[in-house]
């Protein structure tokens, strides 16, 4: 849907008002001769969406049924009209024309959150997924489901401290782990991944393997092999041998069968539909076919899947002709940016599609990074895969499996939180009964190496985070940290809501300077209540129930707060202390 707003801009609204009213002669009246259906008001609410909330169930049936108008198309907050029919008889009629009620549906993203560039693979019944983690450690998350909906952490691909500080300890913001791949051969589960360095390393790009007989590890040691590319993933072919794919396009090389050796060089397969960054590659063989999908155009708006096949591995391939396989068509869609996907049968021999998006503020802010969507795959009459029917992404669908409780992913890995780049035990770490601990290590959050923090990602634009703070008593008299709450996105934009001996603030990180610090006198006794309440971009700032400070337009740690580096990641949250003492927390509710 585009918004039109010059000479279109009086019909439009007046066909809103008339549709709010429920008035069917008006609204037909328009869409004949002035309204363009696919125009939205600056919420992203369709005429659909009006004509709901109208009640007129005439007139909905003639914007759904004449003009193809869907129920299920979602504005900026992610409400669809079929949402707004609940409890009223329109929800019976769209129930109907969806196929599947409001229960029996899933809504995309299925990841909320930073969850990028998702790999899967299905082994029996169960599910694995891996999204990128870059510099935050533990690193590279493993998921499991059994309905490919619900989803739990259940371990990590890396989590040696040693190792992750050798690798990771001088990187800067958002290098590291990039598009990690999971795949499973002979009883073992392998984890690939690019480990982007900075650009003055040797290598800039080198590719890791790893891998465990157990999907939630522990996994081996890395093997990192000084090849230039980036998002690799690993095939298996029908005679056992393995391949390593890598980008520009789909490049492909033989490996061992332990992912351990290189055993040739990279050679180009397809460099794509478009030729437009032709990255992502995944190979799958179906039908004496193998087919490449590639992720294209940049991970901006024009982001895309493409697929190729061929009957011979390396080629020459056929490009689809129904490409972009799956793109968003819709400039004003809540969900954008889609692209970077891998299929997965089911075992009732159905496909399914896990891919990136992206979800923005105001059309411009992508404060949670790029989030994890997952859509069917159907297959044409002369063996092409399309994704959602080559609709874009969806909002709402159908679920792939009836909802039963007893197929519900139920591991969980840890208590998820994270640190930048590597962890010192000794100094950070949670107890039992989920109480945060940290020694402070004397530098603060704009140091690469400062490792006194613990952060989640922003589970979504709008949400609160409250933690209790406290001193052991062994600390007080000589407490001469700060420490707190803090909004991160790297060490170049970050957010400190903190409290030291005789003052709370709250103070903004941007590039290389705190650029805004409000403070008030306070006597910290040792123990205190911080909550951060977070719409959109606004924030407000609460100490012992009482609010301090409302901050709006809170941009910087958006991925487009900074142009410095590399910005993939996400809002995060969490607590640090930038001193030497010991600091406790306990998070109150659940996120």
């Amino acid at each position: 849907m585009n918004l039109y707003t010059l000479k279109t801009e009086a019909a439009a609204k007046q066909a809103f008002e008339a549709a709010k009213r429920g008035d069917y002669d008006m609204v037909v009246r328009l869409i004949d001769h002035s309204f363009n259906t696919e125009d939205c008001d600056e919420e992203g609410n369709s005429l659909l969406h009006y004509a709901v909330e109208g009640k007129n169930q005439k007139l909905v049936k003639y914007m759904v049924e004449r003009c193809r108008m869907d129920p299920t198309w979602a504005n900026q907050s992610m409400c669809s009209p079929y949402d707004l029919a609940e409890g009223t008889p329109l929800e019976e009629y769209l129930k109907g024309v969806c196929g599947f009620s409001r229960e029996e549906c899933y809504r995309n993203p299925v990841l909320r959150g930073m969850h990028p560039d998702p790999s899967i693979v299905r082994v029996g019944e169960d599910y694995y997924m891996v999204n990128s983690s870059f510099l935050f450690f533990p690193c590279i998350p493993i998921s499991h489901s059994k309905d490919l909906i619900h989803w739990e952490t259940i371990g990590y691909g890396i989590t040696d401290e040693k190792w992750a500080e050798e690798h990771l300890g001088k990187l800067e913001g958002g290098r590291g782990f990039w598009a990690p791949d999971i795949s499973y051969h002979n009883g073992r589960f392998y984890i690939c991944a690019t480990l982007r360095n900075n650009d003055d390393a040797p290598f800039i790009q080198t590719q890791m393997v790893t891998s465990s007989q157990n999907p939630a590890g522990p996994y081996e040691t890395p093997v990192i092999h000084n090849v230039l590319g980036i998002d690799p993933s690993i095939f298996t072919d029908d005679d056992g041998k393995r391949y390593m794919l890598i980008n520009r396009g789909a490049r492909i090389m033989e490996i061992s069968e332990d992912g351990k050796e290189l055993l040739s060089l990279p050679e180009l397969i397809w460099y794509g539909h478009s030729g437009h960054a032709p990255e992502g590659p995944h190979l799958i063989k179906k039908d004496g076919y193998y087919y490449c999908f590639l992720a294209e155009g940049g991970t901006g708006k024009g982001h895309m899947i493409t697929v190729a096949r061929s009957e011979n591995l390396y080629g020459p391939y056929e490009n689809c002709p129904y490409n972009p396989v799956m793109h968003q068509w819709d400039e004003m869609g809540a969900i954008q940016c889609c692209g970077h996907g891998k299929p997965v049968e089911t075992p009732d021999g159905r496909w399914f599609m896990v891919y990136l998006c992206s979800r923005f503020i105001d059309g411009t802010w992508g404060m949670l990074g790029r989030e994890t969507c997952l859509d069917e795959i159907t297959w044409t009459a002369d063996g092409w895969p399309v994704v959602n029917g080559r609709k874009g992404p969806s909002y709402m669908a159908p679920l792939p499996f009836p909802h039963e409780p007893g197929k519900m992913a139920v591991c969980k890995a840890g208590d998820g939180w994270l640190s930048p780049r590597t962890r010192d035990s000794s100094r950070v770490w949670t107890a039992k009964d989920g109480t945060l601990w940290i020694r402070g290590d004397g530098l603060d959050l704009c140091r690469r190496e400062c490792s006194s923090l613990l952060v989640k990602f922003q589970p979504d634009f709008c949400f609160h985070a409250e933690f209790e703070m406290w001193i052991p008593e062994e600390e007080k008299e000589e407490y001469t940290s700060d420490g707190g709450m803090t909004l991160y996105y790297d060490e170049n934009t970050y957010i400190k809501f903190g409290v030291s001996k005789n003052q709370v603030f709250v103070s903004e990180y941007v590039d290389n300077a705190y650029v805004r610090t409000e403070g008030k006198e306070y006597s910290f006794d040792g123990h205190v209540l911080l909550r951060v309440e977070t719409d959109g971009l606004n924030r407000t700032f609460l100490l012992n129930n009482k609010i301090l400070w409302r901050w709006t337009d809170v941009t910087s740690i958006c991925s487009e707060g900074l142009t410095k580096g590399k910005r993939f990641t996400g809002a995060a949250y969490g607590v640090y202390v930038n001193g030497s003492n010991l600091l406790c927390w306990r998070q109150h509710g659940k996120i």
